[in-house]
């Protein structure tokens, strides 16, 4: 009886500090939710005001204050862009929409072998650097690194003379090979990060079985780096997609984000055909994250925790 009523303060104490450890949490994970909604409110009303710029007529932008929801919408700015007449009256008139579509097109090409070649010199780079460490292996993951953060300013010169002597000026090329400055160095990162966490012991029983490093490369590393190799193929056409220094001073806005800028000028500027044009341009990219999402999250949080 004794020892129950000496346990009974204890128990007390134990009850009082479960239903006070279960206030705390309810009101950390209010917290986290409400910064999570004013994050996403942060992210997407820009571009809600986007997509409402581009189903509105000029008159309708005009409005104090701006229609969040829109009373009519128009498909006119859409329409105006895809057939190159972006003439509004009162309101500028510009050919960039005529050039919208091939622009599309240009990133599109770029990105994709940008991602084809990273993905082929990165993988084998960053397996080597993994499986074969070597003296100075470090310094030269370092280097890597460090590379990302060199002002593209700093670099441009020699490539526009390069590619003026070559020829490969205001070409795809010229961006295909100046964009991996940025973007190899980004795929070797993940990759070998990647490739760390695989298992070893599957190559050395394919080795066991006979497999050259070649076979056990492609028939047993490559499937298990698919998530990886995913990963890193998205975000390298993010950014291949989405950069403006080079496209700007190597072309004649022969990509998008150039030719997005080309819709604002001194004497001209039509924002509802500027905002259909963008939306337009949003949608490879968007879509892409959306389908390899999972990988892309998956890939840049492995080793996080080992």
């Amino acid at each position: 009886m004794t020892a129950l009523v000496q346990t009974a303060p204890a128990r007390r104490r134990s009850k009082a500090a479960t239903a006070s450890g279960r206030q705390r949490s309810f009101v950390a994970s209010c917290v986290i939710y409400l910064c999570v909604l004013v994050f996403a409110i942060w992210i997407l009303l820009p571009v809600w005001y986007l997509v409402v710029s581009s189903l509105i007529t000029p008159s309708q932008l005009g409005v104090k204050p701006f229609p969040m929801v829109p009373s009519s919408i128009t498909f006119d700015n859409y329409l105006s862009v895809l057939t190159g007449s972006t003439n509004l009256k009162g309101f500028g008139t510009t050919d960039m929409g005529s050039r919208l579509l091939p622009a599309i097109g240009q990133s599109f090409f770029v990105s994709s072998v940008l991602v084809i070649l990273n993905l082929f010199i990165a993988g084998l780079a960053a397996y080597g650097l993994s499986r074969y460490p070597f003296r100075g292996s470090r310094l030269f993951e370092l280097s890597i690194i460090i590379s990302r953060v060199i002002p593209a300013i700093a670099i441009i010169g020699p490539f526009f003379v390069a590619f003026r002597v070559t020829g490969i000026l205001n070409t795809p090329w010229a961006l295909i090979i100046s964009y991996n400055v940025f973007t190899l160095p980004l795929a070797i990162m993940i990759l070998k990060n990647y490739f760390d966490q695989l298992p070893r012991e599957i190559e050395e029983a394919a080795k066991i079985d006979g497999a050259s490093r070649l076979q056990t490369l492609w028939i047993i590393v490559v499937p298990l780096a698919r998530p990886g190799l995913v990963a890193a193929g998205v975000l390298i056409f993010l950014e291949a997609w989405s950069e403006f220094f080079y496209s700007l001073v190597l072309t004649n806005q022969l990509t998008v984000p150039p030719l997005l800028a080309g819709f604002q000028s001194v004497q001209q500027f039509n924002w509802n055909a500027l905002a259909a044009a963008t939306v337009m341009s949003m949608i490879p990219p968007v879509v892409l994250v959306i389908i390899f999402q999972r990988h892309v999250v998956g890939a840049l949080t492995a080793g996080a925790v080992k």
